[in-house]
């Protein structure tokens, strides 16, 4: 084995670096010092200190790459009130009782405010601490966020706790679950915050279970180190938080498309016959993940020669058809002398030991397991240069990181005596617990972008703290074919989207038991529209591959997946977003429409991206359903249908052909043909879709690039903007600028108008210039675009 040199720094305290503002304030008689720094204008971190020194801690939740901004402020004093303003807000420090309360600064509503304030209690016979704080709970405000919970989208009134669990077969109220994200939401009134507790020991939030005037969270142990958010709306605070909690890569366009997975596929016969029946049926994909059974013995970092002779071969074969591969990894490693992984993590010191100075061994899948401590920056170094063979000689594209929580048998985790590094600030297993899965993400990920630097990483882990975004994408654990639980993944993935983890998805058709046909169709559409598109099943219970349940289902579920194939120039920009600027993919409806509290308590209906609006199916034999239509203008996305009752519910059919799907009127949303994988088509044909709104202005995006590597840093990329203009009952407008070349991605272009009245003559004009090739085709317009356009006019007449 070979480690690089080049060593991850450790975690540096303070965890914030910028143009920071602070304040200190500290009691004589407790030696408590509470500390407020401004990073910008609306985030805030408050912490409690404890002690006559100040100790502070390194984040594994705040970016290292993450600078404050800075904000201008104006200061002064009230009786016994210190005040800071900003552009965003009003802070009131009461400086003796150690509280702080936000306002905003144009209202001065209050916005939070403490109600007990900053608690601690101590153990005498340990030196442990118990830290929590108390909020006023004002009486219309509402809750949403926390990770992967699997109970409805608004949490007020819940008791939640963080402490990363493997909970197999999880229902409605399972808590706590696979990760923890100390993140969450609050909404009121047309007013919104957003909180992160940054504190990786076991946790609490209490949404007024305990007494409903209280908001409360705590922990045992560690730091009272909370980071207040502000803006003017849901989404830019979901936006803001994840910019400080670091914003992800742009993934790989390929990692966007459909992915196949079953624990497991072997030998590599069965893959191979599994890529072929793909194409064979035409159903597009574009990877392949192996669960452990293409181990030796289930031992990670080996390859069984028995069940895949050739390795490299299979991988390159499948590369060839289009078809990435994706291997799991999980954190025990065997105890075999015989084992070179093994051998040097125990000659290096490298495995976690208990507090009387032995490793800690315990059973996993390989059997008798030691455990890396990734809390260490050397051993996620070692880690790291472990896929050296797989990513540079084998091929692999993407790793999947299970079992992660961390979880051994039979269905617990280390004990808490377990010793960790903590990036230079040992501690207990209480406290590294949550960061565990995290750290082991990190360590992956360092190991793709180490071994495979020309090409972006596809990393999955099960579990992950408050910025896992930053290394990798997620799915919701191990889930059961049951229509509980279809609705409670779509409850999860956006829940997740609002944690700042947009790239997320679930087990599609549910990885324990078998679905009806009815049931995977529907959850294979739902799933179509999630950031992460992954169906994963066990064996156990039979196939789960899109053609399985009889050619109805296998029509309606193809049909699923050439839809995103077709979407994929519109998810891989709301993507680039993501990366550029935080703003989620998914958009819970409450978080998009906050100033109707009528949606707080909605949670099937969604937005995808900027322009989208997606209403999963949750209950069987649903042929129609009342769906709450926004207000604006939206047409069927399907159809064409334009909505004439909006900003209510109204009662829509619902054929399992498809899902209800809306788009927005004015709204440009490009497509491609159907591929069979991501790429095949170097520079697809581009359809530039409109949908008309007479009276309406709606901006729209378009980014396209090479799909992988990263020669987008150097400027090769294209960044479209479209300004579309409804100019009354008979005309409209659609202005178009790039930066970078336009036409450099695809070789042609055509806009494609919906919606207009039936029975016209319609003429366009581009620049100035009558159009040529312009022909109804059904119920919609075809005009074919030479190069690019700065504006088009199209208006019409009736015949």
């Amino acid at each position: 084995m070979c480690t690089s040199p080049n060593i991850p720094e450790r975690r540096k305290t303070p965890p914030l670096r910028g143009r920071l503002v602070k304040w200190e304030y500290t009691n004589a008689v407790s030696k408590i010092t509470l500390s407020v720094c401004l990073a910008d204008d609306g985030i805030v971190r408050v912490t409690y200190f404890t002690g006559p020194v100040p100790e502070d801690e390194p984040s594994y939740a705040v970016s290292p790459g993450y600078s404050a901004p800075g904000a201008e402020v104006r200061e002064y004093d009230e009786a016994g009130v210190h005040v800071i303003e900003t552009s965003l807000l009003r802070i009131r420090i009461r400086t003796e009782e150690q509280k702080v309360d936000f306002y905003d600064i144009v209202t001065d509503e209050p916005l939070l405010a403490d109600e007990g304030g900053f608690g601690r209690e101590s153990k005498d016979w340990t030196g442990d601490a118990r830290v929590w704080i108390r909020k006023r709970l004002q009486d219309t405000e509402h809750f949403f966020g926390l990770g992967d919970k699997p109970c409805a989208l608004n949490l007020r009134g819940k008791y939640f706790s963080m402490w990363g669990a493997d909970h197999y077969d999880f229902h409605e109220e399972s808590d706590p679950l696979y990760k923890s994200v100390p993140f969450f939401l609050s909404l009121r009134e047309g007013k919104a915050y957003g909180l992160l507790f940054d504190n990786t020991c076991r946790s609490y939030f209490d949404f007024g279970a305990s007494d409903e005037k209280v908001l409360a969270f705590g922990s045992f142990g560690g730091l009272m180190n909370y980071y207040f958010i502000y803006d003017r709306s849901p989404l830019d605070i979901v936006a803001a938080y994840t910019r400080l909690t670091g914003t992800p890569e742009l993934p790989p366009l390929w990692a966007l498309g459909y992915h196949q997975s079953k624990w497991s596929y072997y030998p590599d016969k069965a893959v191979y016959n599994l890529v072929e029946r793909f194409r064979d049926l035409g159903i597009p994909c574009d990877a392949v993940h192996l669960d452990h059974h293409y181990m030796e013995q289930k031992e990670g970092f080996t390859w069984d020669r028995h069940n895949f002779p050739d390795a490299a071969g299979m991988v390159r074969s499948l590369e060839e058809d289009g078809v990435k591969t994706v291997l799991i990894v999980n954190p025990g490693v065997k105890i075999n002398p015989a084992n070179p992984v093994w051998a040097e993590g125990l000659e290096r010191n490298y495995f976690c030991r208990r507090s009387e100075g032995n490793l800690l061994s315990e059973e996993v899948w390989p059997g008798l397991c030691n455990f890396p401590d990734f809390t260490a920056p050397a051993v996620r170094s070692w880690w790291a240069d472990l896929f050296r063979h797989d990513l540079e000689e084998v091929g692999v594209r993407g790793l999947w990181n299970d079992m992660n929580e961390p979880v051994v048998f039979p269905d617990r985790t280390f004990p808490m005596d377990t010793r960790h590094e903590y990036d230079g600030m040992p501690c207990s297993h209480e406290k590294a617990h949550n960061i565990y899965g995290q750290c082991m993400a990190e360590a992956s990920w360092l190991g793709m972008k180490r071994h495979a630097p020309d090409r972006r990483p596809f990393l999955l882990s099960r579990s992950g703290f408050a910025g896992l975004q930053r290394f990798a994408a997620t799915w919701t654990g191990d889930n059961r074919s049951s229509w509980e639980h279809l609705k409670l993944a779509n409850f999860q993935c956006q829940r997740l989207a609002a944690s700042g983890i947009s790239f997320a998805g679930a087990d599609a058709g549910g990885f324990m038991g078998h679905p009806t046909p009815e049931l995977f169709c529907r959850w294979m559409q739902m799933a179509a529209f999630h950031g992460l598109f992954r169906n994963h099943s066990s064996g156990e219970f039979g196939g789960q591959e899109p053609w399985v349940f009889g050619q109805e289902a296998t029509a309606y579920v193809k049909a699923a997946i050439e839809g995103r194939y077709r979407l994929l120039p519109y998810i891989y920009t709301q993507f680039r977003r993501y990366a550029e600027t935080g703003m989620p993919v998914l958009r819970s409806l409450a978080l998009q429409c906050f100033r109707n509290r009528d949606t707080y308590w909605r949670g099937a209906e969604y937005f995808f991206g900027d322009h989208l609006y997606v209403i999963p199916i949750h209950e069987p034999q649903e042929g129609g359903r009342f769906l709450y239509i926004p207000e604006g203008v939206w047409y069927s996305y399907h159809t064409d249908s334009l909505m004439e009752d909006t900003g209510k519910d109204v009662w829509v059919k619902c054929p399992l052909s498809f899902l209800p799907v809306y788009v927005r009127g004015g709204a440009v949303i490009p497509h491609w043909p159907v591929q069979q994988h991501a790429g095949e088509l170097p520079r697809p044909p581009l359809t530039l879709d409109v949908w008309w709104a007479p009276d309406e202005e709606v901006a729209s995006h378009l980014y396209e690039d090479a799909g992988d590597g990263y020669a987008y840093r150097n400027g090769e990329c294209a960044v479209h903007e479209f300004l579309y203009r409804g100019t009354g009952s008979h005309s409209l407008e659609l202005a178009w600028k790039c930066e970078g070349d336009p036409c450099a991605f695809h070789e042609s272009a055509e806009v494609v108008l919906h919606g207009l009245p039936a029975g016209i003559a319609l003429s366009a004009h581009m620049d100035g210039v009558p159009c040529r090739g312009v022909a109804r085709d059904g119920r919609v317009w075809r005009i074919p675009v030479e190069g690019k356009f700065e504006t088009l006019s199209a208006c019409w007449t009736e015949e």
